[in-house]
């Protein structure tokens, strides 16, 4: 029964968790392989996240409390020159929330495989703010990937561009690095469309439908 009686179910929000990666709070026992998800795995766990859908539980280990200890290591895309002793290593759920940390709050470019060739490529992921609240429409329709210059040239010869947050706005395009900090983005496109009824109303039926904040 003592061995039963460590485990614990505890929700934790999603915020701090991620705050937890980046101060190194959070690790992974240095045995857990290193992330490899393809720009379409990261796109579906967005889009799920996105519609509140259940993305399965996580599982980690309390280092100070437990009698097995592991070698730690900083999750990948984490920035940390001296990395502090982990509370909690993360021993199941790693590709996740790897994936959220690098998309959410990494503020960097997204390293992803591609899926055929194993090319590793940089991708910033994108909202289109339109898309995202038709009915119609599967979710993963309304997330984009740019590269790390955040402009693409389509196959159908469409030219996105989001190199600056003047050309998010007029793209209709919301960067997923600033979903914690939606409100500082929210008043720089206010700001930019100079408070229009219309486009006001669409960015409030947005975070309503979509962010969920």
């Amino acid at each position: 029964m003592d061995s039963i009686s460590t485990f614990d179910i505890t929700k934790y929000p999603l915020l701090d968790v991620l705050k937890d990666i980046k101060t190194g709070r959070i690790q992974l026992p240095d045995f857990q392989r290193d992330w490899v998800w393809d720009d379409a795995r990261v796109k579906r766990l967005l889009s799920s996240i996105s519609l509140a859908y259940p993305i399965g539980a996580l599982m980690l280990l309390q280092q100070e409390h437990s009698h097995v200890r592991f070698k730690p290591r900083p999750v990948d895309g984490t920035v940390l020159q001296q990395p502090p002793a982990p509370n909690l290593l993360i021993l199941d759920g790693q590709q996740r929330l790897t994936t959220l940390f690098l998309v959410l709050l990494s503020e960097q470019p997204v390293l992803v495989k591609d899926s055929n060739s194993n090319k590793i490529s940089h991708h910033w992921y994108y909202l289109n703010i339109e898309t995202a609240l038709d009915c119609d429409t599967d979710r993963a329709e309304a997330i984009v990937a740019l590269p790390e210059s955040k402009k693409l040239q389509t196959c159908t010869g469409e030219f996105i561009d989001a190199s600056t947050p003047q050309q998010e706005f007029l793209a209709g395009l919301f960067p997923l690095s600033k979903v914690f900090s939606f409100s500082q983005w929210r008043s720089e496109y206010s700001q930019f469309w100079q408070y229009e009824g219309k486009k006001l109303k669409l960015l409030d039926t947005f975070e309503l439908e979509v962010l969920k904040i």
